[in-house]
């Protein structure tokens, strides 16, 4: 029960690749995040067959049956796989895709956001390349209506519709389904989690091992107490940070506190993808203020108007009001920080041997409300946002047999625990965290109950077209009130009306 106050990252994975995947994941690990698809009704640029795309949805599937021709398949995807393409490679032959078979990994612009302007590009054109690509849940209620993903249903198979039925992070696999079809398999799953300096936590005299911190989720009240008294011990300069900027303080750092606190947007998390205008919004309520209180109380301490009486306060700095991903990495990386919310990707950097080794302590998400206490379904307990990427397929390729044959290659056991050992890219396959080589990985090894964990409490932000300026109202409001610009109170109520006016004007 929480406690109430009530294995072979390779050292070949150089100081380059951990950088690339930090960059990467700033704007994606952090994924849903991309903005509004620009230009989403227009027809490209590109150098295809011309067209709108509308052809995507009558691809032949007919014959699926790779004959064994010489042949290579393109695959758009970003540069942390672009950079070690051999061995990719090698793991999909290894995975049985056949020899006769050549992947050409096409790298494109960093970020979901510019990435899916340039598949917006490449689909809307009609292109026949690349045959299948890296994408992002995001996308989904952009590209899926338009047919512009091949529905992955008619071609992968039942074996393996069925593993992913049974076998995979089913958070992970909703995330790509749109309309009974389903226009993504995950290529990997980013887990959000709390890492911390364990050295400082016990110098402060605390046992985050004999407390079992590592799969028994802290109240947040505890997790405070924790924080500070670590801080005030070690003379570190901040005792929790976590990227809070605009963008992240609507849609992942605070939606994440919201639902650990028992509230969500929707109501039930069955609303999240709507019917749009038909479903409760319920952001005017008691646990967003609370949410809110709470991000005052640990912003500026109990001098604060709005803060939270006994809960302690004054561990994470303004600046971070100001934090993307990569810029909130920098106080906990130079040892200035107790504690720390990030994406899984994170822990390989941190846990090295150049880092802070086996002093990282990784924890799964606080919690202020028990999921039976809370008054919407799917939320309350430890719960974190959903991360990661799927593979896609381009409906107007002419190479389907044979990219298909890569695409199950790349969605095995062999390749997810490469990519896990190669870039600490998280399986999505819960069972593999069980897996001796997993067990053997460095670094990662070390925190495979608590990612285990952690995957099996992660909700799904909307997957719909009204998300994108819907969080952007969220944000602004809730930022404004971080900024003691509003009261709790005036920013729910603020971004209340605005959601509400979005979901009028789409119904």
């Amino acid at each position: 029960m929480a406690r109430d106050s009530s294995n072979t990252h390779t050292s070949s994975h150089s100081s380059a690749r951990a950088l690339s995947r930090r960059q990467f994941v700033t704007a994606v690990g952090a994924s849903g995040l991309a903005a509004g698809l620009a230009g989403c009704s227009g027809t490209g640029g590109g150098d295809g067959s011309g067209g709108d795309g509308s052809s995507g949805g009558d691809v032949s599937t007919d014959n699926l049956e790779y004959g064994g021709e010489d042949v290579t398949v393109e695959y758009s995807t970003a540069p942390l796989f672009g950079n070690i393409a051999d061995t990719l490679k090698q793991a999909a032959y290894d995975a049985g895709m056949p020899q006769s078979i050549d992947i050409e990994f096409s790298t494109t612009v960093w970020g979901a956001d510019d990435l899916q302007d340039r598949y917006n590009q490449i689909l809307s054109s009609g292109r026949t390349t690349p045959d299948f690509m890296l994408t992002n849940f995001a996308y989904t209620p952009f590209f899926a209506p338009r047919e512009w993903l091949l529905d992955l249903t008619q071609v992968l198979g039942e074996e393996k519709l069925n593993a992913l039925e049974n076998d995979y992070s089913q958070v992970m696999v909703d995330s790509m389904r749109w309309d009974g079809g389903l226009y993504g398999i995950p290529q990997f799953i980013d887990i959000p989690t709390i890492q911390y300096r364990k050295d400082l936590v016990e110098a402060a005299g605390y046992d985050p091992e004999g407390e079992n911190w590592a799969t028994e989720p802290l109240t947040w009240e505890y997790f405070a107490e924790v924080t500070k008294a670590a801080q005030e011990e070690a003379g570190t300069d901040h005792g929790y940070t976590t990227a809070m900027n605009q963008r992240n303080i609507g849609s992942i750092t605070g939606y994440e506190h919201l639902v650990t606190n028992g509230g969500n947007y929707f109501g039930d998390m069955s609303n999240q993808n709507g019917p749009i205008g038909d479903r409760p919004v319920t952001i005017d309520e008691e646990q967003t203020i609370q949410t809110l209180r709470q991000f005052r109380t640990f912003l500026y301490g109990s001098d604060d108007e709005y803060a939270i009486e006994g809960l302690t306060g004054g561990i994470t700095p303004s600046n971070a009001l100001g934090w993307d991903t990569s810029p909130s990495m920098e106080s906990f990386n130079a040892g200035e920080a107790i504690t720390h919310r990030n994406w899984s990707f994170a822990i390989a950097e941190y846990g090295s041997e150049d880092s802070f080794g086996e002093d990282l302590g990784v924890m799964p998400y606080p919690y202020s409300v028990s999921e039976s206490d809370a008054p919407y379904e799917g939320a309350g307990g430890t719960n974190a946002k959903l991360g990661g990427w799927h593979l896609s397929i381009n409906p107007n390729t002419e190479k389907l047999a044979a990219t298909v044959e890569a695409i199950k290659a790349m969605t095995s056991d062999e390749f997810y625990l490469t990519i896990f050992e190669e870039l600490g890219s998280t399986p999505p396959k819960p069972g593999l965290f069980e897996s001796d080589r997993a067990q053997e990985i460095d670094v990662m090894g070390r925190y495979l109950d608590t990612l285990q964990f952690q995957s099996q409490n992660q909700f799904a932000p909307p997957i719909n077209a009204v998300w994108d300026p819907q969080k952007s109202a969220i944000g602004q409001e809730f930022h404004a009130c971080l900024n003691q610009q509003k009261s709790p109170e005036e920013a729910v109520a603020a971004a209340q009306s605005q959601v509400e006016q979005i979901e009028e004007q789409e119904s």
